[in-house]
């Protein structure tokens, strides 16, 4: 069974491509890189891993439409197809607004908008020189692209909400599906990428999986809780599909503007955490996983955090 391993903003670049040649001789399938905060990106580290790895497949998960252009993003990503031929994925998704706030970006209109990129990057790609494309939110004009993938890049779309599945059903190659999401999450998501495809969705289902490895629960539990309070309080787009109640998200918004993010730790319980995350003992963690994969999720990717980085690696790698 396919197994990605995923890198959420870290480790620094020497560090990261020896955990990738690692997780390649592991056996892992595909390693994946996400820009979802303001920390390092993921063309750099794309860049590294194409270039000392050989088998993986190396994608992004995701980078969003605001910030990059799709025309840089064409050519960026023809670029890295000739480090690694027919191993690069171009993960795309519309991205969150808190981060993008701080980057001068308003969240307006994410799904037209990926929409369109993916289909400025495909003209970019593909369309006959000059290129020409008009579009609300994207317009090529005569381009003349000088680099081109030699074979097709697949396009993934990296997206939560259902109109933004609605989108992935009908345009991308694959879909990579949110992390802290619960397996009812994966089951509804598909049951909407197929109506959206008029049929059997055909690409790859993936999704993006926390992970702890402790002897315990508990401890696994308090490394993982402030990276879930901070995407249940600073993406509230995403934690609105997550199943929890749309009181208690308001709640612990709430306390964490009154006293910051340690004042909401109280209110996610380990066996809350258990619920969104893969945490605990290898056997229990094995267990969480194959519950994915009995819903229909083809590709977990596995972002460790820090700690559980190398038992990741060495442990679950056949799981």
């Amino acid at each position: 069974m396919k197994l990605g391993l995923g890198f959420l903003g870290g480790p620094d670049l020497r560090s990261l491509v020896e955990i990738g040649r690692a997780a390649e001789e592991a056996g892992f399938d595909s390693l994946w890189h996400a820009e979802t905060r303001i920390t390092r990106d993921s063309v750099t580290a794309l860049t590294a891993l194409a270039m000392e790895t050989r088998r993986v497949r190396l994608g992004s998960a995701a980078i969003n439409v605001y910030t990059r252009g799709a025309v840089l993003t064409a050519i960026t990503w023809a670029a890295l197809a000739e480090a690694a031929p027919g191993r690069v994925v171009l993960g795309i998704g519309p991205g969150s607004p808190d981060p993008l706030a701080q980057q001068g970006f308003e969240f307006e209109f994410p799904v037209s908008r990926l929409r369109e990129y993916v289909a400025s990057i495909r003209a970019t790609w593909h369309e006959p020189v000059p290129v020409t494309l008009e579009g609300r939110h994207h317009r090529l004009s005569r381009l003349m692209p000088e680099v081109r993938p030699a074979q097709p890049v697949p396009i993934y779309l990296c997206v939560t909400g259902p109109r933004a599945l609605d989108c992935a059903g009908q345009v991308a190659d694959g879909v990579v599906l949110n992390a802290f999401m619960p397996a009812s999450y994966t089951r509804r998501s598909i049951a909407r990428l197929d109506a959206a495809a008029g049929g059997k969705y055909r690409g790859e289902l993936a999704q993006c999986l926390v992970v702890a490895l402790a002897d315990d629960v508990a401890e696994a539990a308090a490394r993982v809780r402030p990276i879930l309070a901070t995407y249940l309080v600073y993406f509230p787009n995403l934690a609105a599909e997550t199943g929890l109640d749309a009181e208690f998200l308001t709640g612990l918004r709430e306390k964490a503007s009154a006293g910051g993010l340690e004042a909401t730790f109280a209110d996610l319980p380990d066996s809350l955490v258990s619920q969104h995350a893969l945490v605990g003992p290898v056997d229990e963690c094995r267990k969480r996983l194959a519950t994915y994969r009995d819903a229909g999720l083809q590709l977990p990717i596995l972002f460790p955090d820090p700690i559980s980085m190398g038992r990741t690696v060495s442990e679950l790698a056949a799981a």
